[in-house]
């Protein structure tokens, strides 16, 4: 190849390879915040120094580096510390992490000045030295350029080790893929010396181009997945229905869909009773676990209730928090770690996360730490969404002061039992409570005595019917009650006891005893039409009354 062409696709490739380590630490500048991987932020700290040695780099290259060893020696040395620094700053990456990753967030700046400062320094004493300090001849080496070079080919051989057996390194495998393109620049650069380098650095510094528009693309990745999730998570949240499971399981797919490389395997528990939780969503990647068919229920114990932020347990100590036979011969084999997520509403636990990790004594990152508390709060948001639209459905069906139904709800259970009967030939009562003189008692001892009064009615109606009959209030005084699947005959005795209650508790807790008046219609007895029922039962209720005038609270006044 013409040696002119060959020096211009040398730097060439060099200064794909400045724009790519640029890039690179821009990301960590401009995108910190998104860079919450540990190993790409430890990783990128390092690269404010390596983007001023590759650009020293590139101002250095002369045509004579592809072809004579005179007057390249600081090209080199700046070739082979790159690479140095490139792959030991990664390997410290992957084994220091979080440590590595609090000291940089302080040091980082400092330890790339004083490296620039000392390069700097040195390269002026190579560029004067009258020795060849790193290449004798295009062909032969000196010790020096040897022990660099086998330091780097160990950290390559290293680093290719820790991407198939380090947990935490497997799971990026945009590195991996830069690692062995890395390996095998080198590779032909060994086997065949100054003729390989071209085809080195190309290899080399398209690997660097790969790493940064991974990172890059990485990074629009997450925003966009995380986009996505929020706007499905809405979309449920701001439904007039909204379904608790689905809306969970869109939270629990979010931190899955992230974290599944980490966390094989994660449940979700949402309370069903005081200390009972039941499992509503399950997430494994193991296609042939039926562990999600169980509708699993556990039992937790007074310690676990107690702990309110996300925490770290061996799973041995984990099992214990639980009192469930099934699901610790399920679980607790195959596993080491456990991440535990709580839920907590009005200081109570509702549910809780639990993310099942092979990785022994495991560590929350920061990037974990973020996920986990995004997911708390919008359990926490929709948990306050789920109260907000019970909140409303309960306006409008239940009457405010005594929590029964209210005329609309009524109406509505009126029609659908009347269309029940019809098809079942079944018969319903429907019955109506009036209080007697709630003027007089609002006139002489004020509204409050009044309400009062309306919530013992209220309250001694719905403590003495059927789950499945209907209270409502009408509104004032008025009452209804609609009694399913039965004649006159077999609630009369249930309403002579309603009203003996209403006489007692009112004389025990009002100041003057007040009583109901009562009338019943029969479903289709007394008539077919719904609006004639009503008349019928208010047309007795109203006959009722007037034999109760003058009884002892109306004759007192009198």
């Amino acid at each position: 190849m013409n040696v002119e062409l060959e020096f211009c696709l040398y730097k060439l490739f060099e200064i794909i390879g400045v724009i790519a380590v640029s890039g690179i630490y821009i990301l960590s500048v401009f995108l910190g915040n998104e860079l919450k991987n540990a190993l790409i932020y430890n990783f990128s700290k390092i690269f404010l120094s390596l983007v001023v040695f590759k650009f020293l780099y590139v101002l250095n290259l002369e045509k004579e580096v592809v072809s004579k060893s005179e007057g390249v020696q600081v090209v080199v040395f700046l070739n082979l510390l790159s690479k140095f620094l490139i792959i030991y700053a990664l390997i410290f990456s992957v084994l220091c992490r979080e440590r590595l990753k609090e000291f940089l967030s302080k040091a980082s700046i400092w330890i790339n000045i004083t490296l620039i400062i000392v390069v700097f320094l040195i390269s002026e004493k190579i560029k004067n030295a009258k020795i060849n300090i790193l290449l004798q001849s295009t062909l032969s080496t000196t010790k020096l350029y040897f022990i660099s070079e086998l330091l780097i080919v160990f950290g390559i051989l290293f680093l290719i080790y820790l991407s198939f057996y380090n947990s935490y390194f497997k799971q990026n495998n945009s590195f991996k893929v830069f690692v062995l393109a890395f390996a095998v620049g080198e590779l032909i650069l060994s086997l065949f010396k100054r003729k390989g380098i071209l085809f080195t650095e190309a290899v080399q510094n398209g690997a660097m181009l790969y790493l940064f528009v991974a990172i890059f693309l990485a990074i629009a990745k997450q925003r966009v997945k995380f986009l996505h999730s929020l706007a499905k998570f809405s979309t449920e949240v701001l439904k007039e229905k909204l379904d608790l499971q689905k809306s969970f399981e869109l939270l629990v797919d979010f931190i899955y869909e992230a974290y599944s490389k980490v966390f094989p395997r994660i449940c979700f528990y949402y309370i069903i009773e005081d200390g009972n939780y039941k499992l509503i969503v399950f997430k494994s990647e193991e296609v042939s676990d039926k562990f999600e068919d169980s509708s699993a229920e556990v039992k937790v114990v007074s310690k676990l209730l107690e702990e309110e932020n996300i925490s770290t347990f061996d799973i041995k100590d984990f099992e214990n928090f639980f009192e469930c036979k099934a699901l610790k011969n399920r679980v607790f084999n195959s596993f080491q770690t456990v991440v535990y997520v709580p839920v907590h509403r009005y200081n109570r636990l509702v549910g809780f996360l639990i993310c099942y990790s092979k990785i022994k004594n495991f560590n929350i990152t920061g990037e974990l730490q973020d996920g986990f508390t995004i997911f708390m709060n919008f359990s926490q948001a929709l948990l306050s969404q789920i109260e907000r639209i019970e909140k409303i459905k309960n306006l409008s069906t239940e009457d405010e002061l005594t929590g029964l139904y209210n005329r609309r709800y009524f109406m509505k259970e009126l029609i659908l039992e009347s269309i029940a009967a019809d098809r079942y030939k079944n018969k319903f009562c429907v019955a109506f409570f009036d209080m007697d003189n709630l003027k007089l008692l609002n006139d002489v001892y004020g509204h409050g005595v009044g309400d009062k009064a309306i919530k013992i009615i209220a309250r001694i109606i719905r403590d003495n019917i059927r789950k499945t009959d209907i209270a409502a209030r009408l509104g004032g005084d008025e009452f209804a009650v609609i009694f399913k699947n039965c004649s006159k005959d077999a609630i009369e005795d249930r309403i002579k006891n309603i009203k003996q209650l209403i006489e007692k508790e009112s004389e025990l807790q009002l100041p003057k005893k007040i009583r109901v008046s009562c009338g019943i219609a029969v479903y289709p007895d007394d008539t077919t039409s719904l609006d004639e029922l009503i008349k019928i039962a208010d047309m007795r209720m109203y006959e009722e009354k007037l034999k109760n005038k003058g009884g002892d609270f109306d004759a007192e006044r009198q």
